[in-house]
């Protein structure tokens, strides 16, 4: 019942709140026979969902809707058989199996079901699916088109998060969530037993990579991670499944950090719903004035905490912030012996703020061409980088 339910869902959106708010719990949704489902769900109308223009909207109306009746048509048994003939490696889990994670089970819609893909086999994918059941996971959302800071924010994050044995979740899409993705599965530390080093949570089905310009991180996330999806095998990307996906990150983890986002990001949906079940809400702060540090600032203004560094994020949710044999967090790049003074002064001034040539010159008492060609050895180095404005920012190492 719990599959059939499931891919439903996939193609009709809020079914399942729908369901809960009839029968009034879970459990009775799944006591209900599949007759009286089936009624009730060809007597809901279906939302119409807007993206790309009326046309598009139409077309993708009536191919969800075939998709659908298909379902509903086929029935429990046909596909629950249907799910069975998988590759290995992929798995879907019940809302009343063990393997379920207990934390999805506190939303007031929970997915009756989970597509799941990570690793070789059948064992591998149940490993990583039972470490995240008690294991602390923190989900890094935030703007798709970050700036040179939030890049370096999400990165030094996810990484730190990744070293301290966290797992990062996030929702593999541009931006945000593939820079902290990539960064948690860069992290050198090796993840507690089969803990997954990230998790992805798709808008679409586990098997089907959306945006495609993330193949590779999404073939990284299935060797090394884990692919988490409401919505069945091959079920495409729509604009209204997003949202969804964001409640069950927003659920999976014990803490949600937004790093950068405009003043409708949609990381503020993430947030809000982790408001909404209690968990820990992190802001990274922003510079004044600008857009993408419109929805952190303000969260943080309307009581978020603030998040400065990984130990910010670890004494929210009570995880000690050194484990034994561990250094912290990432540390500005150190000046060596073989640097110049003026490569030492212009350091020591991007520690302090991000600075253009000029002000570097003014700093460091620098022409502006001397300044121009240290900052640019600095840069090919992969000590500084040049954001938007022509402003040099330092990176973490």
């Amino acid at each position: 019942m719990c599959v059939w339910l499931g891919t439903l869902a996939s193609w009709r959106p809020g079914l399942i709140g729908r369901l809960v708010r009839e029968c009034r719990t879970t459990a009775a949704v799944l006591a209900q026979d599949p007759a009286d489902i089936a009624a009730f769900a060809r007597r809901e109308v279906p939302r119409r969902r807007t993206r790309g223009g009326e046309a598009a909207a139409s077309v993708e109306q009536a191919t969800d809707e075939g998709r659908f009746a298909a379902a509903l048509a086929a029935g429990p048994g046909v596909t629950l058989q249907r799910m069975e003939s998988r590759p290995p490696g992929d798995l879907v889990v019940a809302w009343n199996e063990p393997l379920y994670p207990d934390q999805l089970r506190d939303l007031p819609d929970p997915p009756l079901c989970l597509f799941a893909r990570g690793g070789p086999d059948g064992a591998a994918v149940r490993t990583r699916l039972a470490a995240i059941a008690d294991a602390p996971l923190v989900s890094v959302v935030g703007t798709r088109s970050p700036s040179a800071y939030g890049e370096e924010m999400a990165r030094r994050l996810a990484g730190d998060l990744a070293r301290r044995g966290l797992a990062v979740v996030s929702g593999l899409a541009l931006g945000i969530d593939a820079v902290a993705q990539a960064a948690a599965l860069d992290a050198p530390a090796p993840s507690p037993a089969g803990l997954p080093r990230t998790v992805s949570v798709l808008g679409c089905g586990a098997d089907v990579v959306y945006p495609r310009r993330n193949l590779r991180l999404y073939e990284r996330v299935v060797r090394d991670g884990l692919i988490l999806s409401e919505f069945a095998w091959g079920v495409p990307a729509r604009a209204w499944r997003f949202p969804a996906r964001n409640r069950v990150m927003a659920a999976l983890g014990r803490a949600v950090v937004l790093v950068e986002g405009a003043r409708r990001s949609g990381g503020r949906i993430t947030v809000a719903h982790a408001a909404d079940l209690g968990r820990e809400v992190l802001c990274v702060p922003g510079e004044a004035g600008r857009r993408l540090s419109e929805a952190p600032n303000r969260l943080i203004a309307e009581g978020a905490r603030v998040c400065e560094s990984v130990d910010d994020v670890l004494a929210a949710i009570g995880v000690p912030s050194v484990r034994p044999g561990e250094t912290g967090e990432d540390a500005p790049p150190s000046v060596s012996p073989s640097h110049g003074s003026a490569v030492r002064d212009v350091l020591e001034a991007l520690q302090d703020a991000p600075a253009t040539v000029d002000e570097l010159a003014r700093r460091c008492a620098l022409s502006v061409a001397a300044a121009a060609a240290t900052v640019s050895g600095l840069e090919i180095e992969g000590l500084a980088r040049r954001e938007d404005g022509g402003r040099y920012r330092l990176l973490r190492v």
